[in-house]
């Protein structure tokens, strides 16, 4: 008996490894298709109708579309998605008579990827970016993860904020502060990682549709926009570089205090999805703890990225809260 247990264990060990092999194995052919896949510089590869603007900390790709005296709507895209993705928006935004403006928050999309990923490095660059633009005080908005980012920069920057409208936000106030996994402090794992998955063309439907109410969303013209940046060189790399900051608090920024962002001074709108289960509508209601002037409008149906989900409902939603918060902008009424 005592035989057939130690040539089970034996067994059971060898399938052990040989499934473990086959896995690191995938793991590297992945980080290998990435290598072949990022061929392109970023200004080969950035679609035409963009441009790069000087931002002081590095050139950053921007969707301008105009027109120019029109009121400056700042949109800061999401996790692993990049201007293009707001371009149902920014049709309506320019037809309403504003003018959107939405840039590439490094490592995503075609900017330069030059210094960290800290929200208020982001905000750096995108106050960069708008005073080289001449937009002067403009309307920000900001979805998921970027919304920490466009949070931080409002903070930093009332006197140019004619008001923030928040699209459920990742802001992480309702979790206590907290470091990366040990684990990705070694560059290589998290270069796998990233191979696998956010920067992997065959898993770019499964993520959407992860993030999403309405599935459906996750096809056609979003899938190959979200695709188009994984062609730039180095692009696995530097998202395996920010992976560090997506999983760890960031200690330093005026948005990860709850204290500070109570003292927000400028108005606040906040858009969410009733089915949104990565930012659940109570991290909403919590941040009406915090700013009790905010509105918040409730899209029924609709998950995570209402943008996508909902693109028509998403714009009338979003053009009604910009002049909602324009029109309680103190400076506005004077």
């Amino acid at each position: 008996m005592t035989r057939w247990i130690g040539r089970i264990a034996v067994g059971a060990a060898v399938v052990v490894a040989c499934l473990v092999g086959v896995v690191v194995v995938g793991l590297g052919a992945l980080r290998l298709a990435a290598d072949l896949r990022e061929t392109e510089s970023a200004a080969a590869a950035a679609p035409a109708d963009g441009k790069f603007v000087d931002s002081g900390h590095g050139r950053i790709f921007v969707m301008d579309p105009g027109p120019s005296d029109g009121t400056p709507v700042v949109l800061f895209h999401g996790t692993a998605a990049w201007s293009k993705l707001w371009w149902r928006t920014t049709a309506a935004l320019k037809a309403d008579g504003y003018r959107p403006i939405a840039p590439d928050l490094p490592p995503f999309g075609y900017s330069e990827r030059r210094g960290g990923y800290t929200r208020a490095e982001q905000a750096a660059r995108i106050d960069g970016v708008l005073r080289t633009l001449g937009a002067g005080r403009a309307v920000i908005v900001g979805h998921s993860f970027g919304a920490g980012a466009a949070l931080e920069y409002v903070l930093r920057h009332p006197e140019l904020t004619i008001g923030l409208v928040l699209v459920d936000a990742a802001l992480g106030l309702t979790q206590p502060p907290s470091d990366p996994p040990a684990v990705l402090d070694y560059g290589p794992v998290r270069e796998l990682l990233v191979s696998a998955t956010a920067t992997n063309p065959l898993a770019t439907r499964f993520l959407l549709s992860q993030l999403i109410y309405r599935k459906q969303a996750a096809s056609g013209e979003t899938l190959e926009i979200l695709k188009a940046p994984m062609r730039v060189a180095g692009t696995a790399s530097h998202i395996a570089d920010w992976l560090l900051y997506f999983t760890g608090s960031d200690h330093a920024a005026l948005s990860s205090s709850r204290a500070a962002v109570s003292k927000i001074r400028v108005p606040v709108a906040m858009i969410w999805g009733d089915r949104d289960d990565v930012t659940p509508l109570a991290q909403a209601n919590d941040l009406r703890t915090l700013i009790p002037s905010a509105s918040l409008t409730v899209m029924k149906d609709v998950g995570h990225i209402p943008q996508i989900e909902d693109p028509d409902g998403f714009n009338a939603v979003l053009i009604d809260a910009i002049r909602q918060v324009a029109s309680a902008d103190p400076a506005g009424r004077n």
